[in-house]
């Protein structure tokens, strides 16, 4: 039995509606079907929960808003309200203080967070760890996965051109609350958890520019970088001999590459809805170069 439309998706259309006649730009794009995902309370807000068994496909559409002067924006949270808009900074991978003028938002249909997702519902757990960590530098987003079901997703800045992030398995090393960056010591890194000691790269919260931006570090929101913080299992280490790793940490998988000089994948999505979609087959192969032994018979 079909699940009856939730109100807010009914009010989130209509928001959508009206920007397409404000002038939303390419407004309609070409519709994409999704399995409803586990619902999730919004961003920031913890893990995502179960849904019910016969969820609704729904669509989902993505149109454009112009940022044409300092009062757009404004007038753009005042009309979806605070989540909402929340949602459409994410989705482009900015923060508020990097949204400015003469910029172009990509903005749903709907707002719901989890149903935004690059990343698949689930993974074939056999063989995975209880915990996965993947990031794309291609889509710019990371994934969190519990015995191979997706928990949590969010949008990150990793390294710029000349410092991009290598691809590779890395794993959750050690984490420390606040921490100064080796590049600049008045840069605060909060929530801070290291991948790699010899290249100092980590995960953190710092500030998201809509583009890869970071010395191979993967930037985060405040709220992902401190739920991941705490999420994460580090290493352990061998009773009286710090310098030996008894057992890894939670294995972090840099998927893949960005394409630098090229426009950025989101800004496809009101062309191409599938724009940053990434499959379960592609995940698996990634995995299967590094040793993780995701199923085969993921494609």
């Amino acid at each position: 039995m079909l699940a009856r439309p939730r109100r807010h998706v009914l009010v989130a259309c209509a928001i959508f509606a009206a920007l397409a006649l404000a002038g939303c730009g390419r407004g309609c794009g070409t519709a994409r079907e999704r399995r409803e995902p586990p619902a999730a309370p919004g961003p920031g807000r913890g893990a995502v929960a179960d849904t019910a068994a016969g969820a609704a496909d729904t669509l989902v559409r993505y149109g454009t808003f112009r940022l044409a002067n300092e009062d757009s924006l404004h007038a753009l949270e005042h009309r979806l309200g605070p989540g909402a808009f929340d949602v459409v900074l994410r989705l482009n991978r900015v923060d508020l203080g990097h949204a400015r003028q003469g910029d172009t938002l990509v903005v749903p249909s709907l707002f719901d967070w989890a149903r935004l997702s690059p990343f698949p519902d689930t993974l074939p757990a056999a063989g995975l760890p209880h915990k996965l960590l993947v990031i794309s530098a291609r889509v710019q987003a990371f994934g969190a996965y519990e015995a191979g079901r997706l928990v949590r997703w969010g949008p990150t800045s990793t390294g710029r051109q000349e410092k991009a992030t290598p691809p590779g398995l890395y794993h959750a090393n050690w984490r420390q609350r606040t921490r100064a960056s080796t590049f600049n010591d008045e840069w605060i890194l909060n929530w801070y958890v290291n991948l790699s000691n010899f290249d100092g790269i980590s995960l953190h919260q710092y500030e998201l520019p809509g583009r890869p931006a970071s010395h191979a570090c993967v930037r985060l929101l405040a709220d992902d970088a401190e739920w991941l913080y705490h999420w994460v299992d580090t290493w352990k280490l061998v009773p009286g001999d710090r310098r030996k790793v008894l057992e890894q940490g939670t294995p972090v998988a840099v998927l893949d590459e960005y394409a630098f000089g090229r426009r950025r994948p989101w800004k496809w999505l009101p062309d191409d809805p599938r724009a940053t979609t990434l499959g379960a087959g592609e995940i698996a192969a990634a995995l299967r170069r590094w040793g993780v032994a995701a199923a085969d018979s993921a494609r």
